[in-house]
């Protein structure tokens, strides 16, 4: 008895060591994001609380079910403010002065929201790069107006 119970225990431990190792060898945790740069540590936060009022001074008005709020009206809150350079636009706006993303090297989606830099419609790549863009238009500017991307 004591025999078997030892055996099954063996078994049950190199069985989970195997499917430790095997999964460990097919976890790709950067696999599809490529473009994205090396550093993650400088982006603003993504993350917004559809339940908070938009205006933080206001009283929460949710309670009353007028209309459903839009769980994304909080996003731009939550990035830094922009300095003087780069002004939000609508998408649209008119075509982009670019058509290679400076920051992530990807091709421009027309259905993300566009900045105005020195006068010219500056268009991203993915969302993760607006924020970047605002904490620093002059280090990214030059290279948008050239539609260059960034070398490392």
């Amino acid at each position: 008895m004591v025999r078997n119970i030892f055996i099954f225990l063996g078994t049950f431990v190199v069985g989970a060591i195997v499917a430790l190792v095997v999964r460990a060898a097919a976890f790709k945790p950067n696999a599809g994001h490529e473009g994205h740069p090396a550093s993650a540590g400088d982006y603003a936060p993504q993350v917004s609380n559809p339940l908070a009022p938009a205006n933080p001074g206001a009283p929460n008005t949710t309670a009353t079910k007028t209309a459903a709020p839009d769980p994304h009206a909080n996003h731009a809150a939550a990035a830094t403010p922009a300095p003087a350079a780069a002004t939000p636009a609508p998408a649209a706006a008119g075509k982009t002065v670019n058509s290679v993303c400076a920051i992530c090297g990807m091709d421009v989606d027309p259905s993300l929201p566009t900045l105005q830099y020195k006068g010219q419609t500056i268009g991203f790549g993915c969302k993760l790069c607006a924020p970047k863009f605002k904490a620093d238009p002059d280090r990214y500017g030059s290279l948008y107006l050239k539609n260059e991307t960034l070398k490392r």
